[in-house]
């Protein structure tokens, strides 16, 4: 970091793609300004997948997520959620089969 350079606060996160056995997971360490729309993109690199279907995040009896859903846009920041730590919040991806992590 330079000198005089004000600090990035990094969330480490633990991404578990629930219903799957043996379990499939990845450790991300992403930058608080992150919006939710880039950590989607974030997670199809890491799951290796092709972001070809509309994903929704959710925290709590919010959503935020594909514009086609009708849901808040996804260009919040993970650090303006006011998460806590090990704090739980669910990314839907490909609706019709129901991925979730």
């Amino acid at each position: 970091m330079l000198e005089g350079s004000p600090s990035i606060s990094v969330f480490q996160l633990k991404v578990r793609l629930l219903g799957i056995s043996p379990m499939i997971w990845r450790r991300l360490h992403v930058p608080s300004y992150i919006s939710l729309r880039e950590l989607h993109g974030v997670l199809q690199v890491a799951m290796g997948w092709e972001s070809i279907h509309l994903f929704m995040f959710d925290k709590g009896a919010v959503h935020y997520g594909s514009m086609e859903l009708g849901v808040m846009p996804a260009n919040l920041t993970l650090q303006s959620l006011g998460l806590w730590e090990n704090e739980k919040f669910h990314c839907f991806y490909d609706l019709n089969v129901s991925w979730r992590h």
